[in-house]
């Protein structure tokens, strides 16, 4: 009953709701099903920035006191080692901010807790499933928390379809179709003038919030501390971004002179502008698209998140097992410019010495096969197999393999005699 349930429901949120009209219920079918430990455990990794992936910029905190953005040390509105539950956390800081209003919105937690990146990808690909749609932008699962009277940047348009889940207190979110934006303030907690124009979105644990992308909107939390965690599906990119963010990536391999990088050369171009436009005419055309596919591979395996999956402790995969890629993951493969073959699944991408039958065994894997290992290294050449056992390394890493342990000799003949 649970399928089914779950399952009507999708098809009725994809023909009334996505991207057409907001949604509220007191209780849903779909959940995040997130524990207090496991938000805590994500706060705590987003507080310390060595977690933070090379690159990608999250997670990002943003901390507010009486509506105002604090540009301070946001240590003390995370959890501390002395918060050892979410409600002794929220309690210290609520009784910290007890004068005044305050909020903790930290986006891109799934940059930093392996769990939270496999929820928000499942929902990402249930949307999908259910929708047929990938959005342009990015996944982002983010939690907000706090007690304000209102979000602190007013009414506003995030460009993101968002669904938010209550795991404490209560939240309303009011939301506008776009078409009454020249009726309602923008920018400004003073919307008073628009409240009866508004539909009201109850958040509270065990419900389900959810607003279309261009839906204007602005959150709620007066009398308590609320803390929701959000799934954001954005619509807007930049069309030449994959591009940019490609070939910016191979200039950052060269360095420019500290010295240029002073250089006010006020009659020509500073020595490191020269230096990189010198770099900028050395890419080769195929590197740059290798580049490209990469970073758009990031977000194809990912289902839209932009960063790939925590990765687990290395654990090798015994040679005479039997392997097989799970339902939910993606699996890419291509051969660079450079003769190596890339792997890109779950956000990540594995570079290694390009063979073919390493290559079929990944197509293979990608097509649902399974594989196993003592019989496929017995049809091998002997320098495929340590590339291979490289490969399934780094996606049992990824969680983008499933191991099963070899079949004894006694219980083939067992099965077989069955």
């Amino acid at each position: 009953m649970a399928g089914a349930e779950t399952d009507r429901f999708w098809k009725e949120f994809a023909s009334r709701h996505w991207e057409r009209r907001p949604l509220s219920l007191p209780a849903a079918p779909v959940q995040l099903d997130i524990g207090d430990e496991e938000l805590l455990r994500a706060l705590v990794l987003a507080a310390d920035k060595a977690n933070r992936p090379k690159g990608s910029g999250l997670p990002k905190v943003v901390v507010t006191v009486d509506g105002r953005t604090q540009p301070i040390d946001t240590r003390p509105f995370l959890p501390l080692p002395g918060d050892v539950s979410l409600d002794d956390y929220t309690a210290r800081v609520d009784e910290m901010m007890r004068d005044h209003e305050w909020s903790v919105a930290v986006s891109g937690l799934h940059a930093v807790d392996a769990p939270l990146w496999d929820r928000a990808k499942r929902l990402s690909d249930d949307v999908y499933r259910y929708t047929g749609t990938r959005v342009a932008g990015r996944v982002d699962i983010d939690t907000f928390i706090g007690r304000y009277t209102s979000t602190n940047v007013g009414v506003h348009v995030d460009h993101a379809g968002n669904f938010g889940f209550t795991l404490r207190g209560r939240k309303s979110l009011l939301t506008w179709p776009p078409e009454l934006a020249g009726q309602v303030p923008q920018h400004t907690a003073d919307y008073a003038s628009a409240r009866e124009l508004a539909d009201v979105l109850v958040g509270v644990p065990g419900a389900l919030t959810y607003f279309p992308s261009e839906q204007l909107h602005v959150g709620e939390s007066p009398d308590a501390v609320a803390v929701n965690v959000n799934i954001a599906f954005f619509t807007k990119s930049d069309p030449a971004g994959l591009v940019v963010d490609a070939v910016s990536g191979l200039l950052a391999r060269t360095r420019a002179d500290e010295g240029g990088l002073r250089a006010h050369a006020p009659d020509g171009i500073p020595a490191a502008a020269a230096a990189t436009l010198r770099a900028l005419a050395e890419l080769d055309g195929d590197e740059v698209e290798d580049a490209v596919w990469e970073n758009h591979m990031r977000a194809v395996t990912s289902g839209g998140l932009g960063v790939g999956r925590p990765a687990g402790s290395p654990v090798a995969v015994p040679r005479d097992a039997r392997v097989r890629i799970p339902a939910d993951v993606v699996v890419r493969q291509r051969l660079l410019a450079d003769g190596r073959r890339a792997v890109a699944t779950q956000g990540h991408t594995l570079k290694v010495t390009d063979h073919p039958q390493v290559a079929e065994a990944v197509t293979a894997l990608a097509a649902g096969d399974t594989l196993d290992l003592a019989d496929w290294e017995r049809r091998a050449d002997s320098a495929a197999v340590p590339l291979l056992h490289a490969v399934l390394l780094r996606l049992r890493t990824w969680r983008a393999v499933d191991v099963e342990a070899a079949v004894s000799a006694p219980a083939q003949q067992t099965e077989r005699v069955r």
